[in-house]
């Protein structure tokens, strides 16, 4: 898969090398359960970091919704995609929720990659079923990240 990371943001600078390593092993336990995400293939993935106006005008352009957001998925078909990432948002709800900013940037990219694996979650069912695949796939990136750091 041909990854690329761009920065946006105007001063914070998220370390790419620990990136690019977390979302291509999140995109590869999507791709290695077909049976629960069938169809998923992304050959080429841009992930922007932003800030909040820039992803605030992003959300307007694009999707026609106020204000900003945490993270956007566009998905442009033959395994080709970007995903944007508010570090702002990120920022905040980490403090908000008493966690680590890498551990809800870990959660943005999760449910944009599950956005690109056919999941949606504008009805509440479908919100649902988000919620349930990203801690799926948060305890399955954990559990593999804890054998790395393990294994001889």
């Amino acid at each position: 898969m041909n990854l690329t990371l761009i920065n946006r943001h105007p001063f914070l600078r998220p370390p790419a090398n620990r990136w690019r390593t977390d979302i291509r092993r999140l995109v590869a336990l999507v791709a290695r359960n077909p049976r629960r995400y069938p169809g998923f293939s992304i050959n080429d993935l841009s992930v922007v970091w932003m800030n909040d106006r820039r992803i605030r005008e992003a959300n307007l352009q694009f999707l026609r919704h106020q204000g900003p957001t945490d993270v956007l998925t566009f998905n442009y078909g033959q395994g080709m995609a970007d995903i944007l990432v508010s570090l702002d948002t990120a920022q905040r709800e980490a403090a908000r929720r008493k966690r680590r900013t890498t551990q809800e940037l870990t959660l943005y990219l999760a449910h944009g990659i599950l956005h690109l694996a056919g999941l949606n979650d504008k009805t509440p069912p479908q919100r649902r079923r988000m919620r349930r695949e990203e801690q799926w796939l948060l305890r399955h990136f954990a559990t593999e990240s804890l054998n790395l750091r393990t294994s001889p």
